[in-house]
């Protein structure tokens, strides 16, 4: 009953306020702007001389709101401006009296709740027109009323916020709610895309398992009679998962395209909304478009933004978000007739997901798109390439291995790099060599070829990239050495050095510890180069970049890889990602290890670079002869490749 009433009360404001704003558009003309001087009026200072205004602040405003200093207060239309009028005794120049201040539209609200409680009148006004809308004229009515109260004052503004929602008439939207059109827009609407996609599968190179789960999902829509006989369901939701630039999107378009179904896509950042039940209104609103489109395939891109899981922020929750996904759980498995409807979502971020989403009857399907192996980056080559013009021979299955751990559209990206270049030069056809100069800009940034280096600086940066250069050749049973180079970069690099694992390693994954141990020999080879050279004391910073990768990959052998002496079957769950995507669990929970553990953990990933250190060391000071010698020559050529330097072996 008591909420009955409530609701009856804020129905009565409403329909009354509707009415006055009537009433008062009626009489609209015969509102008059107070002169305080004969000749300078309020219109003249608000939209010819506002410029002239003394600046002020919003909190500054509000503080003067609640000591009774401001006699009135003007809203430009699109609430980002306010100009006020001092409540003090006005003297010759009334300009001084007038201040003027940007705010954000959100907090206008706030502002019309501090004034009504000091009953300072509220005009908003278009500054570059002509008209004024009184609207603490209205709130002095609720008062002399005895309606309006600190309560019902953030329940009228929740009311208008429905009310603009459930009515698409904007002239009505405005008698219903009593305020301008635009005070309401900034809350935005939802933005699904209706869709027909002309892409197909085939317009996806990848793994083919990838192709085959993706065909079954197109088998099960298009005759989902079969399936039935033999009692199989269709799949509710399909979560397609894997990194960055994977195809992910195209192949949730492909699915639709094969299907003949209506595509409805948005990006999950499109729910979360600056008001708590404004995300899970467009999520109702969103399957209720789908049940009118049958059959339908929602696709939320990113739904990592609004389905991490719950209680997890620093602050351990986060309504909006929560009331959001918790809507999206319920219109996935609730009691809504969701046939012929399949959600697709895609993510980089699986990890982060709320498991309530993750379970069978939400997301039945869960489709791993890895970064393409060797053989799907020939493919994503040719297919990229097929309309260009190439220059003859063009070995595209040389840059494929080049590429590895390449996604599809960095791989796009590559081509269309080696095209720009090429033109630039003045050539018809795409060049093989600035494929290569292409992907080596992808890895090192931009180089600069006209940079001025002083013979000192060119000595060292040349001993540094020898030493990881020399030791790259002298394990070639896992390394295939490509290219040195003394041009800095504007990464901040002074040179570069290119090796990467033979084919067969990559392609099989399965790295040894031996392995690791000469990628980090290899990686500390620079440092002690210069150590060798310079001396201990006059090593520069230019191995700051191979410390941070040294170190890193130790703590990973130690944590994640088992490869520890002490620790040889631990595994460590904050070393396998840098980024932590719980942290405010985190600091809530404490460490789950014993300092004990993090202590030994850190002596033998530090023991492990220390060693490669010094087996760096102890191979280029029994070498130094040649490493003086590939110095010399790297100096005076600036970059070097494999075939360069094929007698350079320690």
């Amino acid at each position: 009953m008591i909420l009955c009433s409530v609701l009856m009360s804020l129905f009565y404001i409403n329909t009354t306020h509707a009415f006055l704003k009537r009433s008062y558009n009626r009489d609209h003309s015969s509102i008059k702007m107070i002169n305080s001087l004969s000749y300078l009026s309020e219109s003249d200072i608000i939209y010819k001389y506002r410029n002239l205004l003394s600046k002020d602040s919003y909190n500054n405003i509000i503080q003067n709101v609640l000591d009774n200093k401001i006699e009135k207060i003007f809203i430009n239309n699109d609430y980002k401006q306010i100009i006020t009028l001092d409540n003090l005794p006005k003297d010759d120049i009334l300009l001084n009296h007038y201040h003027i201040a940007s705010i954000n539209p959100i907090v206008v609200p706030n502002l019309v709740e501090k004034t009504s409680q000091v009953h300072i009148p509220i005009y908003f006004t278009d500054f570059d027109g002509a008209s004024i809308f009184n609207s603490q004229n209205i709130f002095s009515i609720f008062n002399a009323l005895g309606i309006i109260s600190n309560f019902i004052i953030p329940a009228f503004f929740l009311i208008s916020i429905i009310s603009f929602f459930m009515n698409s008439n904007n002239s009505q939207n405005m008698m219903r709610t009593g305020m301008p059109n635009n005070m309401l827009n900034f809350l935005g609407k939802p933005k699904d895309d209706f869709k027909k996609p002309n892409v197909t599968l085939s317009s996806w190179c990848g793994s083919p398992e990838v192709l085959e789960e993706c065909t079954e999902v197109i088998t099960y829509i298009k005759n989902k009679d079969k399936f039935k006989q033999i009692g199989a369901e269709m799949p509710r939701g399909i979560l397609l998962e894997g990194p960055p630039g994977t195809g992910k999107t195209l192949l949730a378009k492909a699915i639709a395209t094969e299907t003949n179904a209506t595509f409805i896509s948005i990006a999950a950042s499109e729910f979360v909304e600056l008001f708590v039940g404004m995300g899970a209104s467009r999520v109702r609103e969103l399957f209720k478009n789908a049940r009118e489109n049958r059959p339908c395939i929602i696709f939320i891109d990113e739904i990592d933004a609004v389905g991490r899981q719950r209680g997890a922020g620093i602050n351990m929750a986060n309504d909006e978000r929560e009331q959001t996904l918790n809507q999206l759980l319920y219109e996935m498995d609730g009691f809504n007739n969701n046939e012929d409807i399949v959600i697709m979502a895609a993510t980089n971020r699986k990890d982060v997901l709320d498991q309530a989403l993750l379970r069978p009857g939400r997301f039945d399907r869960i489709i791993k798109v890895p970064l393409p192996d060797k053989y799907s980056r020939e493919k994503i080559l040719s297919y990229y390439l097929q309309d260009k013009n190439l220059e003859k021979p063009f070995d595209i299955e040389m840059i494929a291995e080049l590429a590895d751990g390449f996604s599809g559209a960095q791989l796009k990206n590559i081509i269309n790099e080696a095209a720009i270049i090429s033109a630039r030069y003045n050539y018809t056809t795409i060049q093989e060599k600035y494929m290569f100069d292409a992907f080596e800009k992808s890895i090192v940034g931009i180089i600069k070829t006209n940079a001025t280096t002083s013979p000192q600086t060119k000595l060292r940066v040349s001993l540094h990239e020898a030493g990881h250069a020399l030791l790259a050749l002298h394990f070639n049973e896992y390394f295939d050495f490509r290219k040195v180079s003394i041009q800095p970069t504007y990464n901040g690099a002074g040179g570069y050095t290119i090796f990467t694992e033979k084919p067969d390693i990559k392609e099989g994954g399965l790295y040894t510890k031996d392995l690791f141990k000469k990628r980090l020999i290899v990686m500390m080879g620079g440092k002690a180069a210069e150590s060798i050279y310079y001396g201990n004391n006059f090593v520069s910073v230019g191995a700051i970049q191979d410390l941070n990768q040294a170190n890193s990959l130790a703590k990973r052998m130690i944590g994640n890889f088992g490869m520890g002496n002490e620790l040889e079957v631990f595994y460590n769950e904050d070393v396998n990602d840098d980024s932590n995507p719980f942290l405010g669990r985190s600091l809530a929970m404490g460490s789950k290890y014993s300092q004990s553990t993090k202590y030994i953990m850190d002596k033998e990933s530090l023991d492990l670079v220390k060693d490669a250190y010094q087996e760096a060391k102890t191979l280029l000071y029994s070498n130094i002869t040649q490493l003086i010698h590939f110095s010399e020559l790297l100096q005076n050529n600036t970059i070097l490749y494999k075939k360069d330097i094929e007698n350079f072996y320690i």
